[in-house]
This record gives structure tokens, C-alpha cells and sequence, in this order.
């Protein structure tokens, strides 16, 4: 059954403020003062619901080949950059064989992405995914970061799973977790508290000394630097579960089929 039209109503409404702004906002009228951060809303809360009050330019945009963006933030370090690329990889194989194309967009800016339909930020900061937001309408997807806001879909590893595939690797054997340093403190944190003894590696050097362990890891360049050293378990921080959910989640958010938008940790 087909969605009844938002309305310039519901659109006030979920965004908080007046039917006239939201119309000041929509017309681009520079004659009213609205500030800032009330006109970021408004717009996110349009692209949100699916909002349009031009016929045309929805029909024309139901008609494009299906375009998202990879954003990935300044690399850290050279294995931080090994597992970007990896992970980009692995995405752009999967959506094309769904029906997307993938384009990388510059890593040191924060420009307006005209051409996408929407885009999908890798292991950012939180402050990085915001300022992206800022200048882009578009639906903003986070993979493997934190963002804590219920407008965006976030999807993470759930450390639970990390923990059970973990225990049932190594029984009654003592093991470490490693994951690869990240920009977001949100993730440090809420993987710090929900995997015990874990530690975050940042370089080669880091490396070096593990020898003979037992060793549980959610990155794929760790796992290849490690296997053959130590008794590794390996639980892909991007799984064929994930590419699925985040498929569904790119979806959901392209075509506005639905506006609860949340945290995903698979």
C-alpha cells in the first residue's frame, strides 16, 4: 500500500518548529532569520520523511542508477589503511552485485556530495560525521563508528558476538581482544567497557612482541599479521550478516520506507 504524502505539517512537527519555517526554509528565503541550526534540522528532518514538495524532481530522482559514497576519514596508519581499503573492497563488490555503484569521496574535506544518493562514513569521528552532514542532505549512513543520534543508522560489531565466538575458540584458555585504533572515542569507550581485556593497536611496532598467544581480533589486517604467530580468532567486524543488514539500512534510508532510524550492532 502506497504512504500517504507528508505533509508540511508533519514536517514542523517532527523538526519543532512552525509550518511558516519550515515553508522559509524550503522557499530559501534569505529575507527571514533563521539560524543555523534550525535550518540543518529543518533539512534533515525533510530528507528524513521523504518531503518533497517538487513532483518532478522526486519522480526524476526515482529514475537514477542507485549511488552511494564511501567516506573514510584521514588515515591513521598504514594498517588503519590497509583495513579501509579492504572494507571498501568488500562493499563495493557486494552492492554491485545489488544493484550500486560506490565512489570515494575526498578524505580531507567536507564538501557537498552532489552525486550520490546517500553516503556512508567508515570509522569517523563523531565530529567528522556531523560536520559531513552539515553540508550534505542526503542520507548519512555510519559503519564501524559511534554516533549516538537516532536520525542516522550507525551499524558496529556487537561485542557480545566478539565475547561468545571468542570463549568458544579458546574454552578455558586466557585470551586478548586487539582492535585497530579509531578516531572515534565513543567506540574506544563502548568497546572498552563491553570486552575485557582489550587493547587498541596503532602501528606495526605493536606487533612485534605478539607471539604465542591467544589472540581474538575483529580486523582483517590483524588477523593476517597475526595468524601465523599466535592462535587467532577471527570474527569479521564486517560480515556477510552486516553487508545484508546494511544493505536493508541503505535501503531504508534511499527510499524514506520508513523514519525510525537506529543502532545496529551485529
Amino acid at each position: 500500500m502506497a504512504r500517504d504524502k507528508v505533509t508540511i505539517r508533519e514536517v514542523a512537527k517532527e523538526a519543532g518548529v512552525s509550518i511558516a519555517t519550515v515553508s522559509y526554509v524550503i522557499n530559501n528565503r534569505t529575507d527571514i532569520k533563521i539560524s543555523d541550526e534550525t535550518r540543518k534540522k529543518v533539512l534533515q528532518v525533510i530528507n528524513l520523511l521523504d518531503y518533497t514538495p517538487n513532483q518532478a524532481a522526486k519522480a526524476l530522482a526515482a529514475n537514477r542508477k542507485s549511488l552511494f559514497a564511501f567516506y573514510n576519514p584521514t588515515i591513521l596508519s598504514p594498517l588503519h589503511a590497509a583495513e579501509s581499503l579492504y572494507n571498501f573492497q568488500l562493499l563495493t563488490n557486494y552492492f554491485h552485485k545489488h544493484g550500486y555503484e560506490t565512489i570515494l569521496l575526498n578524505s580531507e574535506t567536507y564538501e557537498k556530495c552532489d552525486q550520490a544518493d546517500a553516503i556512508l562514513c567508515y570509522d569517523v569521528a563523531r565530529e567528522d560525521f556531523f560536520k559531513l552532514g552539515d553540508n550534505n542532505f542526503i542520507p548519512l549512513l555510519a559503519l564501524n563508528c559511534i554516533v549516538d543520534d537516532s536520525l542516522f543508522f550507525q551499524l558496529n560489531v556487537d561485542p557480545a558476538r566478539i565475547s561468545t565466538y571468542a570463549k568458544n575458540h579458546f574454552g578455558r584458555k586466557k585470551y586478548k581482544t586487539l582492535m585497530l585504533s579509531t578516531p572515534n572515542e565513543a567506540k574506544k569507550s563502548y568497546y572498552s567497557s563491553n570486552i575485557s581485556n582489550l587493547s587498541f593497536i596503532s602501528s606495526f611496532e605493536e606487533l612485534s612482541d605478539i607471539k604465542n598467544q591467544n589472540i581474538a581480533v575483529s580486523d582483517h589486517v590483524l588477523y593476517e599479521l597475526l595468524k601465523a604467530n599466535n592462535n587467532v580468532c577471527y570474527i569479521p567486524s564486517i560480515s556477510d550478516a552486516t553487508l545484508d543488514k546494511l544493505s536493508v539500512c541503505l535501503d531504508v534510508a534511499m527510499h524514506k520506507t520508513k523514519k525510525d532510524q537506529h543502532s545496529v550492532f551485529i
